[in-house]
């Protein structure tokens, strides 16, 4: 199993070969960018929380990563949405 980089915000990692590389909370599959995404939706911290199974810290330190590496987790974010327009003949 690949070694944990840490990141400067507790509970935020990178793994080489989980969820491509991406900042993850730590020790789950739950990355940066899809904390994020449902922030930018409008869902509430709790309810990210309770639907991703994480607790509010992760949710508010994957947040903490989001907007200290804004461009970075953007363009994840615009990746993903161009693969699923692709992918879904729009």
């Amino acid at each position: 199993m690949a070694a944990a980089i840490k990141t400067e915000h507790p509970h935020i990692v990178r793994l080489e070969g989980v969820c491509g590389g991406e900042p993850v909370i730590d020790g789950l599959r739950v990355t940066v960018r899809h904390v994020a995404t449902l922030h930018q939706r409008g869902e509430t911290i709790l309810e990210i929380a309770e639907g991703l199974g994480i607790s509010e810290a992760q949710v508010y330190h994957a947040l903490s990563y989001f907007f200290d590496h804004r461009g970075e987790i953007l363009t994840l974010i615009a990746e993903e949405e161009q693969a699923h327009a692709r992918f879904s003949g729009c």
